[in-house]
Formats: C-alpha cells, sequence, structure tokens
C-alpha cells in the first residue's frame, strides 16, 4: 500500500500537492503574463456570439448538436431560441478571475430574528440594483443565512468600503461573513479552473435528470440535451459555427477559432457557457457552508473538497480560504436527495458545522441580471475597481 503523503514543511514534499492543480490553491487577485483583456482578439467571438445568439442562436455549432444528439439543425434553433425567449437558458462565460487580478470575494448574510418583510425586501432590492455585486442569491426566510453574494475586485478594502460597509451596520443584520474564493470549482453544472479533473465538462446526476422531467414539463429532454453538448464540446472550437460568426462580423473564421481555443483550451482562463436559470423551471437551490476545525491542514481541506466534486449532484462548488467557512455547495433542493449529500458531508471528521438555507431567487449570473420579470434579464455592467479607492469616496446623497 502506498505511503500517504504528508507535506511537511523542510521535506522534499512540502506543498507538493499544489502541483495536482492547473492553478494551485493561491492567494487572492494577483495578475499573471498572459491574461487578454476581454475586449481583446482572442475574446472577439465570443462577444460577437453574445451579441447574437439572441436571434441568431445558429451561432452555436448546430451540426456539433446534431451528430451528438440526433436533433436536427433546424428543431435545435427553435430549441434555443424558445429557451432564451422563456429565460430558461443564457450564453455567458467565466473567467478564471483571481489570474486577472480580481480577488474573488463572497460573503454570507445573517439577519436577526427580527428583521421586518419590509426591511429584507428593501435589503434584497438594494442587493439587485447593486451592479458592483457581481453574481448574488436571496434566500427562504428561516434558513441559517439569508443572502449568498459575490464580488469580483482588485482591492479588498474597495470591496469593504463600496459594497459591504453600504450596508452591514444596519440594526436588523446580525453578521456579514467574507468568503474568499480560493478555488471555483464548479459554478452553473459546468467544472472551472480549479477542478482537479475533467475541465469544462458539464454534470448533473442522473437522479436529478430523471426526477427534472417529473418536476417540470417546460423543458424536455431534448432541450436539456442541447444544452449539454454545447456545454461538453471536448474543444471550445466545437461550441460555434466560425462560418456564422464570420458572416455576421466579417472577421477571419479561422482566426477566430484559433484566438478562442487559445485562452479557453490552453491558458484555461475563461470558459464560454450556457447557464441553465433553475428559476425559470420553479427550483430551488439548497446551499450548504461548510466549516471545518481550524487546524485541519490546507492540503487536507483540498483533498476533502476534491473528494466532494465525486458528488455530480452539486452544481455549484466553492472553496474558501482564510474565512470563518470552509465550502461552499449547492444542489438543487426539489429533484436532489440532499440527505444523502448531507450525510456525505458530516461524513467528515474535520466538519464542525454546516450551515444550510434554500435559495428560489438569483440576483445576477457574473453580472447578468436575472430579473426577467423587469425587464432586465441578461442586463449587464461590467464593474472594475483599478486604480479606484473606495475608502477615500464621499457618500452619496
Amino acid at each position: 500500500m502506498e505511503k500517504q503523503k504528508q507535506y511537511r514543511i523542510g521535506t522534499d514534499e512540502q506543498q507538493s500537492y499544489l502541483d495536482d492543480y492547473n492553478f494551485a490553491p493561491r492567494g487572492y487577485g494577483f495578475l499573471e503574463p498572459g491574461i487578454v483583456a476581454s475586449d481583446s482578439n482572442e475574446f472577439v467571438s465570443f462577444n460577437i456570439a453574445k451579441s447574437f445568439y439572441q436571434v441568431y442562436p445558429e451561432v452555436f455549432n448546430l451540426g456539433y448538436v446534431e451528430k451528438v444528439t440526433g436533433i436536427k439543425k433546424e428543431e435545435a434553433k427553435k430549441r434555443l431560441s424558445k429557451m432564451y425567449r422563456e429565460h430558461e437558458m443564457m450564453l455567458v462565460y467565466n473567467p478564471a478571475v483571481s489570474i486577472m487580478g480580481f480577488g474573488l470575494y463572497y460573503w454570507i448574510v445573517k439577519l436577526k430574528k427580527t428583521a421586518t418583510k419590509e426591511e429584507r425586501e428593501r435589503l434584497s432590492q438594494w442587493f439587485q440594483d447593486n451592479d458592483q455585486i457581481c453574481t448574488g442569491y436571496m434566500m427562504e426566510e428561516g434558513g441559517d443565512f439569508d443572502y449568498f453574494n459575490g464580488n469580483h475586485m482588485r482591492n479588498i478594502d474597495n470591496l469593504v468600503a463600496g459594497v459591504l460597509d453600504k450596508f452591514k451596520n444596519q440594526d436588523f443584520i446580525e453578521y456579514v461573513h467574507l468568503c474568499p474564493i480560493r478555488r471555483c470549482v464548479r459554478e452553473s453544472h459546468v467544472n472551472q479552473f480549479d477542478s482537479k479533473k475533467d475541465y469544462r465538462r458539464y454534470l448533473w446526476s442522473q437522479e436529478q435528470m430523471r426526477n427534472v422531467m417529473k418536476f417540470q414539463k417546460k423543458m424536455d429532454k431534448d432541450d436539456f440535451a442541447i444544452i449539454d453538448a454545447l456545454n461538453n464540446t471536448k474543444s471550445i472550437g466545437d461550441m460555434f459555427d466560425f462560418d456564422v460568426l464570420s458572416k455576421l462580423s466579417g472577421l477571419d473564421a479561422k482566426e477566430m477559432k484559433k484566438n478562442l481555443c487559445q485562452i479557453v483550451d490552453k491558458d484555461r482562463s475563461m470558459i464560454p457557457m450556457i447557464y441553465f436559470n433553475y428559476m425559470a423551471l420553479g427550483l430551488k437551490l439548497h446551499f450548504f457552508a461548510v466549516t471545518l476545525f481550524q487546524n485541519t491542514p490546507t492540503f487536507r481541506s483540498e483533498q476533502i473538497l476534491d473528494e466532494l466534486c465525486e458528488e455530480e449532484s452539486f452544481s455549484n462548488i466553492f472553496d474558501i480560504g482564510d474565512a470563518h467557512h470552509n465550502y461552499v455547495l449547492a444542489a438543487y433542493e426539489d429533484i436532489t436527495d440532499l440527505d444523502k449529500l448531507r450525510k456525505k458531508i458530516l461524513s467528515y471528521g474535520e466538519v464542525t458545522e454546516v450551515l444550510e438555507a434554500t435559495s428560489p431567487r438569483q440576483f445576477r449570473r457574473w453580472t447578468c441580471r436575472l430579473d426577467g420579470q423587469n425587464g432586465y434579464w441578461e442586463e449587464c455592467v461590467f464593474t472594475d475597481d483599478v486604480l479606484l479607492d473606495r475608502t477615500t469616496e464621499k457618500e452619496e446623497k
């Protein structure tokens, strides 16, 4: 039996567990050479697709979809249009923020039991309307916490002064826990840059897929198969039809494909993906905020999370550092065996606390607004605090 490594300081094993990851567990908001801006040539094909897919779903590689699923191209086109029109899907992208100079800082908000309905609604609307908050979830009353929101920030003082200090000292708020993301492992079902294996794999458990068909009638197996095919292409070059993108833009198809494959397949600095909108189907996300004993070594914390990643039922998996919590995991409440997941989490002796809450509403998905009923569906404002000092800004009157 192979001896288990201990990764002790002063030995040859020291921190060698970091070699297991594409971007090793690390600090926050550092900038690496080779990172490109979102208006660069490497991004241009995604930017064109993002601008046109709402009316030209053929920007997606429908030939590939037909080959993988057997669904004819015209039928896939109609279904993509339907899913967009009914707010069941959205074309988005995830950047590997921590190597782009941004820290990814989520935060958990707990309200006091005395908080009124009006105070809760006012705070929720403030979160929804605040363009600096790039992703956010509201929880149902009665859970262990009330919000799980996130920011991409280059400067943590700007997060505190520009966002958290604006609301956290109100009388009805019990606490705000900052959750700096050490590894973004899985988001919206897609394995991210910090997953130990299966980069860009799109996951649903068999149990969830069976149950979601019984739970709702808005999307059928062919709708899900189209999203699965586009999110699970071996190369990002198979996700889009670059000839269509070329006709729409006048740019060279081969050059666009080469550039996008460079930053997605090789550099792994961004991921275009189809976001599945659970709210449109009446689903709810159940969140687990997991805390380990403080004397748990970092390598062991990473090992535990990697083992939890084997559970395909988790749609979101975040690894947290330097915080009260170590992980935040999410799975659908209505179609998943949550007791099984709970028992799996609690099976680890290092776990000291698990907080749980259920989200029926997501505010934004990486800056794209999801409040479609108010006409804001997909409205996106990308914010950047570069060269800004929010600590010296005067309060707006």
